[in-house]
Parts: C-alpha cells; sequence; structure tokens
C-alpha cells in the first residue's frame, strides 16, 4: 500500500502509445517535478502466454529504481 501511495505522489501521468512498425508499447512516464522517462515494451504476440515477461520485470524494476532516487 505504501508503495502505491509513493508511485501516485511521484508520477503526474503516464501516457501509453504503440509502435507497429518495432512491435512494441511506448510508455511515456511524465514525473512531478518536469523530468520524462520512456518504456518500451514488446507487444505480446498472438499464442504468446500469459505469464509476465522478463522485459516488463525489469521495466518495473528500472521504474522503482527511478522512483527511489527521487
Amino acid at each position: 500500500m505504501l508503495k502505491k501511495c509513493i508511485m501516485r505522489t511521484v508520477i503526474h501521468e503516464v501516457v501509453a502509445d504503440i509502435d507497429d512498425a518495432a512491435s512494441e508499447i511506448v510508455l511515456l512516464i511524465h514525473w512531478i517535478g518536469g523530468v520524462h522517462t520512456e518504456v518500451r515494451l514488446s507487444k505480446r504476440r498472438r499464442g504468446q502466454r500469459n505469464s509476465t515477461s522478463a522485459d516488463i520485470i525489469a521495466a518495473v524494476h528500472q521504474l522503482v529504481l527511478i522512483a527511489m532516487m527521487i
């Protein structure tokens, strides 16, 4: 619960877009204070398993590290 409160405090908004050419989901995170971070995740293909991909786990880990520095 505390982690959610911290994330809601430091993130202003998250904008999601799809890059069909690269088959990626592009997340643009607007942090409080004016800093922006772009995170690209591979788009799941048809028939791909529902387990969390290593890219998403790495992206969340990166966001946690960034949030801890603020």
